[in-house]
């Protein structure tokens, strides 16, 4: 009876929270477990129609139309006296599905100020921004999974309202405009925060301009297309590993376009103005060669930021200077407001340099209060294994559930009938195939899911303590899912094989690489 009471008092307990509170905590999960929540009480049954976020996501549902269906019934039933704060769209599949009409509708009609969404792997998507052209959405996000998922631009796309927007692996498309003059985000006013990592340009065009008064944050990151960046009131410049971007000062309207030079894209960052208010600079330049023309501009860039307080560089663009210091040993540091400098290697595999007193000199003459931090190489990897365990699981969420939707679109029992002994070639032909196309596809999902497996099992040995416990307890459940999944693949192929003459199970499992030892290893990672 204790135990009991006990119990009932937890129970009261969680459901004595504030609304508010209960809203923060579902907010992790997803709208479709707030929703399942209902039937745990009285208490609980309305408390999803009241959520601020809602977050919408294929990957909960086996198949589109289910999860179509449900965002259908979400949103007729939520409590719209509530205003949403927040609205998240996680999908696969075409742009044209209904539930993509639906919940953009929604957003935009709710006057919704933060919006994101995230193709998942799959075919081809075209996603015009027209669709989400709003007066009031203030924050924009868009991930893809690869540069077959686009985005189309014109320059009657405006976004008055906008002041964050972050494109991540997605190809810009800027529609019918062949004018390389607009800049690509000139109708977003209130813009002030604009990221764009791993990102390429379509339409014919192969360069882009941004040119906005109040943008007071920008990101470049992994790109290779040209960019004409004119700015004035930067604040904070993070551009990594994008080559051909050109910080230019007021841009003359009425020039014309500078014509495409394949010599560009190897262009190191150029500044071609001081950049008066910028306080935070994250640099990293891509040093291949130990040029001394590029060991030059290097030094012509830290000259232009001179303002900057906050500054971060890559090891290897400090090595250029290092063999070059005559560049810098008649010149004064240029950074009077320095606080901080950060330094850190891009290639962990790459022998170890040191910065040459020359070079410290130079960065921190004029600031000798200033922070100076070293990042190892052992840091860098430690960040880099755990980028990639996160990858692998995310890789093998996308396997497990491409293999669940087939399952479930492929649910009719598999028939015991003989193969035809009397009728034509071709029929009997036809027969084998449709037998085999269920047992190829097991086949190649388990191989693909047994790699996975197998790589995760050697990186999570490499992953720091600090997060190792996260990552096993989320691969546990993952690698017991997968288990589950490969059993019943097995039991699929067992039967194909009862048709198959002289076919082996054995054979099987020494094509798919599936080994009793390996998964006697899986059982014993807890």
């Amino acid at each position: 009876m204790g135990d009991r009471k006990r119990v009932n008092v937890e129970g009261d307990r969680l459901s004595s929270l504030p609304d508010d509170l209960i809203h923060k905590i579902l907010s992790f999960v997803g709208i479709k477990l707030a929703v399942e929540t209902s039937v745990l009480s009285s208490r609980w049954r309305y408390i999803w129609t009241s959520m601020p976020c809602l977050n919408f996501s294929t990957k909960d549902f086996h198949t589109l139309p289910k999860f179509s269906t449900f965002v259908k019934h979400v949103l007729l039933g939520r409590n719209n006296q509530i205003e949403v704060a927040s609205v998240e769209l996680t999908f696969r599949g075409k742009v044209s599905q209904p539930f993509v009409g639906r919940i953009l509708n929604y957003v935009l009609s709710h006057n919704v100020p933060q919006l994101s969404i995230t193709f998942l792997p799959g075919k081809k998507i075209e996603f015009p921004l027209s669709r989400v052209s709003s007066r009031s959405l203030k924050h924009l996000t868009m991930t893809g999974h690869s540069f077959k998922h686009s985005i189309t631009t014109t320059p009657h796309w405006e976004m008055l309202a906008l002041e964050t927007l972050y494109i991540h692996c997605l190809t810009l498309y800027e529609g019918d405009n062949t004018d390389e003059r607009i800049s690509l985000f000139s109708n977003c006013a209130s813009l002030k925060n604009l990221t764009i990592k791993k990102c390429i340009m379509a339409g014919g065009l192969y360069s882009f301009n941004i040119y906005h008064p109040g943008l007071t944050s920008l990101t470049l990151e992994d790109g290779f297309t040209r960019v004409n960046v004119d700015t004035p009131q930067l604040k904070n410049l993070t551009i990594k590993q994008w080559q051909g971007v050109h910080l230019v000062g007021p841009y003359p309207v009425d020039d014309e376009p500078k014509p495409y030079d394949e010599e560009d894209e190897d262009e190191l960052l150029q500044l071609s103005t001081d950049l008066l208010h910028l306080e935070k600079a994250n640099i990293c330049i891509n040093c291949e060669f130990e040029e001394k023309v590029a060991a030059h501009k290097i030094v012509c860039l830290l000259q232009q930021l001179h303002s900057v307080k906050f500054l971060t560089l890559n090891l290897e663009a400090v090595k250029l200077l290092s063999s070059y210091v005559e560049l810098i040993s008649h010149h004064p540091s240029p950074f009077a407001n320095l606080k901080s400098l950060k330094i850190y290697p891009v290639y962990v595999t790459r022998p170890k340099v040191t910065m040459s007193n020359e070079v410290k000199n130079y960065l921190l003459g004029s600031s000798p209060d200033a922070t100076l931090t070293m990042v190892s190489h052992e840091e860098i990897r430690a960040v880099m294994n755990v980028a990639s365990a996160q990858n692998l699981i995310r890789e093998l969420e996308v396997l497990l559930d491409q293999w669940k939707e087939y399952c479930e679109t492929n649910t009719a029992p598999v028939k015991q009938d003989k193969a035809p002994m009397k009728s034509h070639f071709h029929e009997r032909m036809t027969y084998w195939e449709n037998l085999n196309e269920p047992f190829h596809k097991g086949y190649e999902s388990t191989r693909d899911i047994t790699s996975v497996l197998q790589k995760l099992e050697g990186l999570l040995k490499k992953v720091p303590r600090s997060h190792r416990a996260k990552f096993q307890s989320r691969f546990s459940c993952l690698r017991a899912e997968a288990e589950t999944i490969m059993d019943n693949m097995m039991d699929r192929m067992k039967i194909q094989c009862d048709k198959r003459p002289s076919r082996s199970i054995n054979v099987i499992y020494d094509e798919l690489g599936i080994t009793t030892a390996f998964m006697t290893n899986c059982s014993q990672l807890d």
